[in-house]
């Protein structure tokens, strides 16, 4: 059944659609890689998210969602900030590390340079950008928290594409160029 074959009716009541169904859809989005960190007591803490986005201007304020049941979520909740890295399409291998699915090193760290801006959170050297920020507050899920931050800092990488995922797999932006074609010829390819 498509949304076009439901009714419009009231939709107070009626019953949420099924996690396959859910989860189906939702892979159809496209989404920028990111890796959520944070620092507390001397450790470093992090875990790879699509779930981030931008919340307003004035004050600069982002988002990210973040489960519960990583340790990355308790860090977060106790040092009161996080940095919101910007993965380019050349750092896979990074997503992979901080998602849990490489056989690599138990150090996540050591799989890029790191270095901190204002909260002492970690930040990628090399992210096509990266954005500091202090808990500015909180929305609690059933199985996720989303994290408002208010961004105190921020670094950049001009000139590199962000890694993306969608229909389950990574991807790259895909480059349009615009030589004798017009704009609107461009926005099409």
């Amino acid at each position: 059944m498509t949304s076009d074959d439901r009714s419009t009716g009231d939709a107070a009541g009626a019953p949420a659609v099924g996690r396959e169904e859910f989860v189906r859809a939702m892979s159809q989005h496209v989404a920028s890689v990111c890796v959520v960190t944070t620092g507390l007591h001397g450790r470093r803490f992090g875990l790879t998210a699509t779930a981030v986005s931008s919340v307003c201007l004035t004050p600069p304020r982002v988002l990210a969602c973040v489960n519960k049941s990583g340790l990355t979520h308790g860090a977060i909740c106790e040092a009161g900030h996080f940095c919101i890295n910007v993965l380019g399409e050349d750092q896979e291998h990074l997503a992979k590390l901080f998602a849990g699915l490489s056989s690599g090193t138990a150090d996540r760290f050591a799989g890029g340079k790191w270095t901190t801006l204002v909260t002492g959170s970690p930040v990628l050297c090399g992210a096509t950008a990266a954005f500091d920020c202090r808990i500015a507050g909180k929305a609690d899920q059933p199985t996720h928290t989303v994290f408002f931050g208010d961004v105190l800092g921020t670094a950049l990488s001009p000139g590199q594409d962000p890694l993306l995922y969608g229909a389950r797999r990574f991807r790259q932006l895909r480059k349009a160029y615009s030589g004798a074609a017009s704009l609107d010829d461009a926005l099409y390819l």
